[in-house]
């Protein structure tokens, strides 16, 4: 049984609603649902910067029918991914930064794919987290659409026709029902939280139960062990912060339904 240990570890102004995290080089790269900034926040000089990622006014606090929804963020070790939910037209975007240039790509005919081949609808898909593991691209939908769909849909960036489509079943939380809400690679392992909310809709928030830590085989061939993190937050994002003797410790970031831009993000130490 694994022990978790929540604390605060730091206070950034300038961010809401953030939705997505890494940890690199003693930077934190964030990314926000409600926003067309990249966020950037050196720990070492307690400075915050932003790279525009969409020209458009408002550049934040977008409006919840206008917003890019950018709900994952994800880092190959060369580059990073930002991806929209795909639970609206408007929130097919792929932003990738190599840390000076941005490119931004549709991915509408890859989500469309996989609703298509997989039988999802478009009031269940809702992308919430990806990560990258060579060739592979898993993306984890949120089942709090009406089938209530928790899956890894897997795409193959070198082999087109191999697409994956692998449901996860996961607990409740204090009786309500949960949905994946980011991931992240350790080793030969996925790590991945998941929020309760009351909420049967991809699109409208509702009252929060509480998050959970699962982890999962990186090959998806385990079923996930969970455990629930301590504390009532709607955690959005993780990264690897850095293993110890003991365990792991992880960065965590929530998405506190509110418009006050000032954003806690937590530690999380695992150990065994």
């Amino acid at each position: 049984m694994l022990k978790l240990i929540l604390e605060a570890f730091i206070s950034i102004s300038g961010i809401a609603a953030a939705s997505g995290i890494v940890y690199n080089n003693d930077e934190l790269h964030i990314v926000s649902d409600n926003s067309n900034y990249l966020y950037s926040y050196n720990l070492a000089q307690q400075h915050l910067s932003k790279t525009i990622l969409l020209e458009a006014e408002p550049m934040e606090n977008i409006s919840k029918a206008n917003k890019m929804d950018l709900e994952s963020i994800t880092f190959d070790g060369n580059r990073y991914y930002l991806y929209g939910s795909g639970s609206t037209e408007k929130r097919n975007n792929r932003f990738i930064w190599d840390g000076k240039k941005v490119i931004q790509e549709d991915y509408s005919k890859i989500y469309t794919h996989f609703m298509q081949k997989f039988g999802i609808s478009k009031e269940d898909f809702n992308i919430e987290g990806v990560v990258h593991i060579d060739d592979r691209i898993l993306f984890f939908n949120r089942g709090n659409g009406p089938k209530g769909i928790n899956a890894v849909l897997e795409y193959n960036s070198k082999a087109e026709d191999k697409y994956r489509y692998t449901p996860i079943e996961l607990p409740k939380l204090n009786g309500i029902s949960t949905g994946f809400s980011d991931a992240t690679v350790v080793g030969d392992d996925i790590y991945f939280i998941a929020t309760a909310e009351d909420a049967k809709s991809t699109y409208l928030d509702g009252e929060i139960a509480g998050s959970l830590l699962g982890k999962i085989s990186a090959d998806l061939s385990s079923k996930p062990e969970v455990f629930q993190i301590p504390e009532n937050h709607k955690f959005e994002g993780i990264t690897l912060k850095e293993k110890t003797d003991n365990g792991l410790i992880f960065l965590l970031c929530e998405d506190a339904d509110t418009e006050d831009a000032e954003l806690t993000v937590y530690s999380l130490k695992v150990t065994n």
